[in-house]
């Protein structure tokens, strides 16, 4: 298998005033015929959060993306060919403690790291770093 793809995930952490970490992406190419056996959890349910923290989106994986046979699947062993892809996308971390309390800088730090995008910075936590600077 060859990895396509191996990165931290955007606005994949629950928010809190002491955010989650975030999960990750991995796009996987398969280079011979075999199989390939998914073993994941909390892909039904949210990661917990604590004391007002948001939880994350759950995991996710999906087999065969962009063709007629695209599943989304927790715990599964399938057959694949050369060039079939997987993709995983793992939770992040819960948050703990109200997101609105999170320390502003800290906001922009996350922003300027990539784990959160200005969008969610803003929609969030209410601070606005659209060009950059706090608002």
């Amino acid at each position: 298998m060859f990895f396509e793809r191996f990165e931290i995930a955007m606005d994949s952490a629950g928010a809190g005033k002491f955010r989650g970490g975030c999960g990750s992406i991995r796009e996987i190419r398969f280079i011979s015929p075999g199989e390939f056996l998914s073993v994941i959890k909390k892909t039904k349910t949210k990661p917990w959060a604590l004391n007002g923290g948001l939880e994350p989106n759950p995991s996710q994986v999906i087999t065969y993306p962009g063709t007629d046979k695209e599943q989304y699947v927790s715990t599964k062993r399938i057959s694949v060919e050369i060039n079939d892809r997987v993709i995983i996308k793992t939770a992040g971390g819960g948050g703990h403690g109200d997101p609105k309390k999170r320390d502003p800088e800290r906001i922009k730090s996350d922003v300027l790291e990539g784990y959160v995008s200005a969008e969610k910075a803003m929609e969030i936590y209410g601070v606005n770093l659209g060009d950059g600077e706090m608002k």
